[in-house]
């Protein structure tokens, strides 16, 4: 048999990622395949993925319209709406390369999530907050408090990270824990900093607790769903639960739990980043049936004028 470490000095990226697409997925969740359409492997799977990717788009506008807006919004709102996109194409072909469109850029999600979470106190770089919020006083005296950005080196690191992990799900194609390792560590870390944030620091907010007691049910509820399912089908097989994990249709569950989770977190990390700029930051719902935060100028107006 030929080594790992063989095959990954013996084969270009290119190789790697021609063999994904003809290879079927490491993968095969508990629902029955092609079982309502010869075109769609799995139907509820794929259909519960589509939702994420129009959340996304009302995070992303609502970010737009309500808070003070800056990159790392568009970049964590577009990851989960890829995330979407990648997963619906994966349980509907069941092919590799795209379980890669799906499993990819939840690790990705994961290193925006960090950046977040690490840049929240960060000096802005928004012309917007020097020219109409700076000389407030509110949001002048936050701005002395905030530090200078660690992006210079955060951002190269961080997409060092994100190519490396790509190498590794190729060139490991057949290892499914690769890629949980991956995902599973920086989860566990996002929930012990934001639960640390929300309840135990300093400026934290009744807000910040309802985004993350929101995410931390939704995410939470959601897993337990997709642990199950591992546990009783595990993740070669499609016949190993039966008809009645078929029927129970979990890994659809898991999706809704993530989208929503996931969104939630979001909206928590907007809410930590509108204090640390001088913002009131505000639960709001309106006519939608989601929560989404409002950054409340210090005057008492909202952030656009």
């Amino acid at each position: 048999h030929t080594s790992p470490r063989v095959i990954m000095s013996s084969k270009s990226f290119g190789a790697l990622l021609a063999e994904a697409y003809a290879r079927p997925s490491n993968v095969d969740w508990c629902e029955a395949n092609y079982a309502y359409s010869p075109f769609i492997a799995e139907m509820w799977n794929t259909a519960s993925s589509v939702p994420m990717t129009f959340v996304a788009i009302f995070g992303l506008w609502k970010a737009r319209e309500c808070v003070l807006m800056e990159s790392r919004w568009a970049w964590a709102w577009a990851m989960l709406a890829v995330v979407g996109v990648g997963s619906a194409l994966f349980h509907a072909t069941l092919l590799h390369i795209f379980q890669a469109a799906d499993e990819l850029p939840m690790l990705y999600c994961n290193l925006v999530f960090a950046y977040l979470m690490l840049e929240e106190r960060a000096e802005t770089r928004s012309k917007r907050f020097a020219e109409v919020f700076s000389a407030r006083p509110k949001h002048a005296k936050a701005a002395k408090a905030l530090r200078a950005s660690r992006r210079a080196w955060l951002v190269p690191l961080l997409f060092f990270v994100g190519a490396s992990q790509t190498y590794l799900y190729f060139a490991f194609p057949s290892v499914y824990e690769v890629f949980m390792g991956s995902y599973v560590v920086v989860v566990l870390w996002l929930v012990q900093r934001s639960v640390r944030l929300a309840w135990f620091a300093d400026d934290a907010t009744a807000t910040q607790r309802r985004f993350v007691r929101a995410a931390l049910l939704c995410y939470g509820g959601g897993s337990v769903f997709w642990i199950f399912e591992n546990v009783v089908c595990g993740v070669k097989g499609e016949e190993k639960g039966g008809w009645p994990m078929q029927w129970a249709h979990m890994h659809a569950v898991w999706h809704a739990g993530a989208c929503l989770g996931t969104y939630h977190f979001i909206q928590f990390c907007s809410a930590r980043r509108g204090e640390a700029l001088g913002f009131d930051a505000r639960a709001e719902k309106g006519d939608t049936l989601l929560p989404y935060v409002k950054h409340e100028s210090a005057r008492g107006g909202r952030k656009r004028e």
